[in-house]
């Protein structure tokens, strides 16, 4: 037997029909900031790649954050699946702990914690490479002449805070557009190239389910949204939205639902539930949503051609509600059309919470919206953009009972609104009944605080995580109140990022 497995090792190695992913260690590393770690790769043919960019056996690396690295092998014909997804966690040193704490002095190099059950005041400064923490019961108070030098990595808070970790879960992904939990407990994802793949959250392996092979993957199309059945044991049904092509010509979108295999992980029986509706190389909508009422919510953008949101006889620019098995529902504000409303751009984001379904869109040079959408509802897009405001927004909507949007980038700018979700866990209280929103041009993840009755938001939202990851395209929460982000920045390097909640006593 042994012999056997040798010449098949062989066989492989001699003609290039497999390569076997390295193993790194050490498999976990603790250093203080500032610090650093060396990753040595072992069991590789050919050139090892590291997911910093990095080649060669071993790699010398001092993170800021806390971050997951892996690495894969190549030669001339293949490359191997990612290794060992090995924590580097960063920790920083406990300065000071005591009732009252003033910070007079500069603070330089290394990583601290400043910790105070009562106060924290200073006029210090916080050099270019120093990261460091005010931590107080009360308050901070941060005096004239206080600077924290660009380069720096400073946070201040108080009372018993939650501080959210930012943890890499796994890179190499090319243009994620969907990711999602699943009831396995991974993270289900879509790349736009068409693979469907479950990611392991807790080691960052990418396991690919399919790769569907008409999806037409240009420009902004693709393969885009997903959403799983509900009762997925006992229906393990998949759905997707993709773009493709004709022989004809054009460019067009469908919805498809597969059947998931656990048993070999596979997804087969490729169902067409709704095709041919009109796509382009951009503005295609695609995020999908299955209310507990058993119905599918699909957005469609307007293809780039402005007419059809407001053409019902269009499925472009519009909030499409089908059954699961792709018929229409009797309640559908017109007998024998999915569509459920009208006047949307490029709706990116849409997600049901408390009763109510959530929608966020696109604007053109302004106004983003997120919106409430209702049956039949018009939102005015290509004749309004954002609230009606102006003479002519004004005429048409009064004549065409427009829905204004809940929030608004404003009427001097985007910010590229794409996936959005609803949180409301114990986790991380501060986000309790807010709406979570990620953006592309902006680069950052926003909640917003939803009202009591959820049909309008208080206030402006906070912004978390800015310009730290690049472009954001998803969000996924997790039961246990983890929230995962996608990246959407090409060539090769998307990643999954995890955001843990850390209580701060």
């Amino acid at each position: 037997m042994k012999t056997l497995l040798f010449f098949a090792l062989l066989f492989c190695i001699i003609n290039g029909f497999c390569q076997v992913a390295p193993s790194v260690s050490p498999t976990e590393a603790f250093i203080t900031y500032g610090g650093n770690v060396t990753l040595t790769a072992s069991g590789c043919i050919g050139t090892v790649n590291w997911s910093t960019g990095q080649t060669g056996t071993s790699i010398n690396v001092a993170p800021r954050l806390t971050t997951r690295f892996t690495a894969t092998c190549s030669d001339s014909t293949m490359s191997s699946g990612p290794s060992n997804s090995v924590p580097v966690e960063v920790g920083l040193i406990t300065a000071t702990d005591s009732s009252n704490i003033v910070v007079s002095s500069s603070v330089s190099m290394g990583g601290y914690q400043y910790i105070s059950n009562n106060y924290i005041t200073g006029s210090g400064r916080i050099e270019p490479d120093a990261g460091v923490q005010f931590k107080a019961q009360n308050y901070v108070q941060l005096n004239p002449g206080f600077e924290a030098k660009a380069g720096s990595v400073f946070k201040a808070f108080t009372g018993k805070k939650l501080e959210l970790i930012p943890v890499e879960v796994t890179t190499g992904l090319q243009f994620p557009w969907e990711i999602l939990w699943g009831p396995d407990n991974f993270i289900w994802m879509t790349e736009k190239d068409g693979k469907i793949s479950r990611v392991n959250p807790q080691t960052g392996a990418v396991e690919v389910l399919t790769t569907i092979p008409d999806v037409l993957s240009y420009g902004e199309g693709g393969l885009l949204g997903m959403v799983l059945h509900p009762d997925f044991v006992l229906n393990p049904y998949v759905y997707v939205i993709y773009n493709y092509s004709t022989l004809q010509g054009g460019v067009f979108e469908r919805i498809v639902r597969f059947t998931y295999d656990s048993s070999n992980h596979t997804l087969a029986s490729r169902l067409v539930l709704l095709q041919n509706i009109t796509g382009g190389i951009n503005h295609n909508g695609s995020r999908l949503v299955i209310t507990p009422d058993l119905k599918l919510y699909i957005t469609t953008g307007d293809a780039g051609y402005t007419p059809l949101p407001q053409d019902n006889t269009s499925l472009s620019g519009k909030i499409l509600r089908i059954n699961l098995d792709g018929s229409i529902p009797n309640d559908n504000p017109t007998i024998g059309s999915p569509v459920w409303s009208i006047g949307h751009r490029n709706p990116q984001g849409l997600v049901y919470a408390n009763g109510k379904l959530y929608c966020s869109s696109h604007g053109g040079a302004i106004e983003d919206e997120i919106n409430l959408i209702r049956k039949a509802g018009n939102y005015g897009w290509p004749d309004v953009e954002g609230s009606c405001d102006t003479p002519s927004e004004i005429t048409f909507c009064t004549a065409n009972s427009v829905i204004e949007p809940i929030f608004s980038s404003g009427n001097t700018a985007t910010w590229a609104f794409c996936g959005l979700d609803y949180y409301n866990n114990d986790a991380y209280p501060d986000w309790k009944n807010r709406l979570l929103m990620v953006s592309l041009k902006n680069q950052t993840l926003y909640s917003f605080k939803l009202s009591a009755d959820g049909n309008t938001i208080d206030g402006a939202p906070t912004l978390h995580f800015v310009n730290q990851f690049g472009r954001l395209r998803d969000i996924a929460i997790a039961p246990n109140g983890k929230v995962y982000l996608c990246t959407s920045n090409g060539g090769n390097v998307d990643k999954i990022i995890e955001l843990t909640p850390v209580v701060e006593q």
